[in-house]
C-alpha cells in the first residue's frame, strides 16, 4: 500500500488544530505540573492494567499514583467483579497492601492493627472491637474508586463524580476498538524505565514516526524510509474528543538483517489473528498518559501498551508491555525473544533521548516547539492539555 502524499494534508483536514509553534513551558514548569495533578490525573480516566493480571477471585494489583497523592487497589471479588479502592485502611490511614500484586484468600488484613476487609472492600473484622466507642463498622469499608473495564483494559477515575462514563470518555477510540478480542493475546514481556524527564516529553517523543530513521538508524536501519528515499507517510489520522490515532504503512521494500529475517520466519504461526487495525501500524494516544500500539504481524497481530506515570515535573515511570499469541513451538518462542530484545534496545535509545530533550528544554534556551504536518497528533495532544488546564 502506498500513501498519496498531499501537501500539508493534515493541516487541511484539521485546521482547528493550528500550525503555529507550541509553548514548551508546560513540559518543564512546576506550576503546570501542579495543574496536571489536580485537573488531569485526578479527573481523567486512567488505565491501570488488564483483567488478565487478576484472573481469579481475590487477585489484586496495587499502584502508587504519585501525581495524585494516592495509592489504588484493584481487586477481583468473589463474585468476579473488578473493583477499585483507595489503598488505605479505615482505622488510621495505613497503606493496606504494600506489594504490587498478589492474591488473598477472601480477605486483606492491615499490618498495623489487623483490621480486615473482604474482596468487596467491606470491613469484616476489627481487633479488640469491643473497646471502641459505637464503631460504625458497616460504614468503614475501603473507599471505592470509580472503576470500569473496556475490552479487558481496567480504568479508574479518582473524581468522586466523573463528568463522563468510561465509554463516553473513550468515544471514537471505543468505536474503533470494540470487539477487538485483545484477551486472545498474552503478555510476552514488559519493561519499566525510570526517566529523568517530564511525562509529556516522553509521550510526545513516542507519538510520531519522524524520529525513527535517525534515532534508530543503527538498531532498525532504513525503517520508515522507502527505497526512493522518501520517508514513510501516515495513512490516516483521526482525532477524537480527548484522544487520537495515527496509522502508517510499512516499508515493504526494507531489507533487514539476516537475524531479523530468521526471527520473522520463526514467528510464522498456523493460526491467523487480526486486531481491529486501520493500517499495518496504529498508534493510539489515550489521554492523558496511555498509548496503545497495534502491529501487523506475519500471521498474527500483536500490540503494546505504554503508560507514562509522572512522579515529578522531571521524573516519569514509563511502563511498557508487549502482548502476542502464546508461542505454539520453540521456533516461535525464539522469534518472540528476538523481537523482545530488539524492543529493549529501541526503548533504551528512546529513554536516553527523552532525558536529553528535557535537559534542553529545562535550560529555557528554546521556548517553543515546532511540529510538522505529520506530527498533527502531537499538536492535538497539546490542544487537549490546554482544554483541561482551562477547566474550572
Amino acid at each position: 500500500m502506498q500513501t498519496v502524499i498531499d501537501d500539508k494534508r493534515w493541516a487541511k483536514k484539521y485546521p482547528e488544530v493550528g500550525t503555529g509553534p507550541v509553548s514548551a513551558e508546560p513540559l518543564i514548569s512546576q506550576e503546570y505540573f501542579e495543574l496536571e495533578r489536580e485537573k488531569i490525573f485526578r479527573r481523567a480516566w486512567l488505565n491501570i492494567g488488564r483483567v488478565e493480571e487478576i484472573p481469579n477471585p481475590g487477585d489484586y494489583i496495587a499502584k502508587d499514583l504519585v501525581a495524585c497523592n494516592a495509592s489504588v487497589l484493584i481487586m477481583r471479588g468473589k463474585d468476579g467483579v473488578v473493583r477499585g479502592f483507595h489503598n488505605v485502611c479505615s482505622h488510621r490511614g495505613n497503606k493496606l497492601v504494600w506489594d504490587e500484586k498478589g492474591s488473598c484468600n477472601g480477605s486483606l488484613t492491615c499490618g498495623f492493627h489487623a483490621w480486615s476487609y473482604n474482596t468487596k472492600g467491606e470491613l469484616t473484622w476489627v481487633s479488640d472491637e469491643e473497646n471502641f466507642f459505637d464503631l460504625p463498622k458497616r460504614d468503614l469499608g475501603l473507599s471505592p474508586i470509580h472503576t470500569d473495564v473496556f475490552e479487558g483494559f481496567i480504568f479508574i477515575n479518582l473524581d468522586p463524580k466523573p463528568n463522563e462514563s468510561l465509554r463516553e470518555y473513550l468515544g471514537g477510540v471505543a468505536d474503533q476498538l470494540e470487539g477487538g478480542g485483545f484477551s486472545e493475546l498474552a503478555l510476552m514481556g514488559q519493561y519499566k524505565i525510570d526517566e529523568h524527564a517530564n511525562w509529556k516529553v516522553a509521550l510526545d517523543a513516542q507519538n510520531e514516526l519522524y524520529h525513527i530513521p535517525f534515532q534508530h538508524r543503527r538498531t532498525i536501519p532504513q525503517f520508515c524510509v522507502m527505497k526512493d528515499g522518501k520517508y514513510t507517510r501516515l495513512l490516516d489520522v483521526r482525532l477524537f474528543n480527548h484522544h487520537s490515532v495515527y496509522s502508517s504503512e510499512s516499508p515493504d521494500d526494507r531489507v533487514g538483517p539476516a537475524t531479523e529475517k530468521l526471527a520473522v520466519q520463526f514467528s510464522v504461526a498456523e493460526t491467523e489473528y487480526r486486531l481491529p487495525r486501520i493500517g499495518p501500524f496504529d498508534f493510539y494516544t489515550i489521554f492523558p498518559n496511555m498509548a496503545l500500539l497495534l502491529f501487523q504481524g506475519v500471521s498474527h497481530d500483536y500490540y503494546m501498551t505504554y503508560n507514562f506515570w509522572p512522579n515529578a515535573v522531571n521524573q516519569t515511570d514509563w511502563d511498557i508491555k508487549l502482548y502476542c499469541r502464546p508461542a505454539e513451538n520453540a521456533g516461535q518462542r525464539v522469534g518472540q525473544e528476538y523481537f523482545k530484545c530488539l524492543l529493549r534496545d529501541l526503548l533504551q535509545e528512546d529513554a536516553t533521548a527523552h532525558e536529553q530533550i528535557h535537559i534542553g528544554l529545562a535550560s529555557r534556551a528554546k521556548k517553543e516547539l515546532y511540529f510538522q504536518d505529520e506530527e498533527v497528533q502531537i499538536r492535538y495532544f497539546h490542544k487537549v492539555l490546554e482544554r483541561f488546564y482551562a477547566e474550572a
